[in-house]
């Protein structure tokens, strides 16, 4: 009996390394197939020799900010994860969503990840797009040290910030980046051999989406999960908290919205209100997740409106 169990066993891990070799064979052919298929909806513009794309929608008032919305880590097309948002947004305003490098349509560019290298990318992008400032900047999660770096450095062409439960420097400090690097490196693996092909691997919010857009959406998550970029982008992170909280605190308005911290840890909420203190923010706490404009577009949107009014 002994020697017909182990047999089996054998026979069971042969099969499952079988089968995971056809998958990432598939994978690979599939990738290649459905970059064909991929149609950006916006702009591709060239910065540094690589495309960064961007989707603009809305008209915009002379004189007016452009609502600039700028993905947390991770988001595989943020063209479409914003939707909900922007949505509601641009029968009002004008809207400007840039997927940087390894994100959404943009070109897979193993490029610096450094925090002033993002900001000059995005900037680059929007002036190849003809987007000129002022912006307001919307950044979601990480993307807010992009939003307080650019607000530091380049005050001129930021008139306020609305953050959408968005990083803040101190945040990093309280969070074990040595471990989730580590669990990344293993899923940028599953990844790799396809696994994020199968059904609620990669969950994917398809809210507002039209059946075209939700097949774009699938297909690029298949491509960018955990890309270069991404994980570079998060290699980089402790340091470039560093240099956001190194600069001064940015003096344009800023409006700040944050879920219970569930997600991400305890610390979130307190680290939130301390920051917003320090910056002379407004905060509001909305119940539900990470992704706070999944569940509040509606109310986030008339917020962003009444932001952008006070403004011009």
């Amino acid at each position: 009996m002994g020697k017909i169990f182990w047999k089996i066993i054998r026979l069971l891990l042969l099969t499952l390394l079988a089968a995971l070799a056809l998958l990432a064979l598939y994978h690979r052919f599939a990738l290649a197939f459905e970059q064909k298929h991929l149609t950006a909806p916006g702009k591709l513009v060239d910065v540094n020799g690589y495309k960064i794309h961007v989707y603009t929608e809305g008209s915009r008032a002379e004189g007016a900010p452009v609502a600039v919305l700028l993905s947390g880590s991770g988001t595989a097309a943020p063209v479409y994860d914003f939707k909900p948002l922007y949505s509601r947004l641009s029968d009002d305003c004008a809207i400007a969503v840039v997927e940087k490098a390894g994100y959404g349509y943009s070109d897979i560019a193993d490029v610096p990840r450094d925090v002033r290298s993002m900001v000059e990318e995005v900037r680059a992008a929007l002036s190849a797009a003809q987007v000129p400032p002022p912006y307001v900047l919307v950044p979601h999660s990480m993307s807010g040290l992009e939003a307080l770096y650019w607000a530091q450095q380049f005050p001129e062409e930021v008139a306020g910030i609305v953050g959408l439960d968005m990083a803040t420097p101190e945040s990093y400090e309280k969070m074990s980046l040595d471990s989730t690097l580590s669990r990344m490196k293993l899923l940028r693996f599953t990844v790799q051999l396809g696994l994020v092909r199968l059904p609620g691997v990669y969950p994917l919010n398809t809210e507002g989406l039209t059946e075209a857009e939700t097949a774009q959406l699938r297909m690029l998550s298949y491509r960018n999960a955990l890309d270069l970029d991404m994980m570079r982008e998060s290699q980089c992170v402790a340091e470039n908290a560093r240099a956001v909280k190194d600069g001064a605190t940015p003096a344009c308005p800023i409006r700040m919205f944050a879920s219970d911290g569930g997600e991400i840890g305890d610390f979130w909420r307190e680290e939130q209100a301390a920051f917003a203190e320090r910056a002379g923010a407004s905060l509001t706490f909305l119940d539900g997740g990470h992704y706070l404009h999944y569940e509040n577009s509606g109310r986030l949107a008339a917020e962003i409106k009444d932001f952008l009014r006070e403004l011009t």
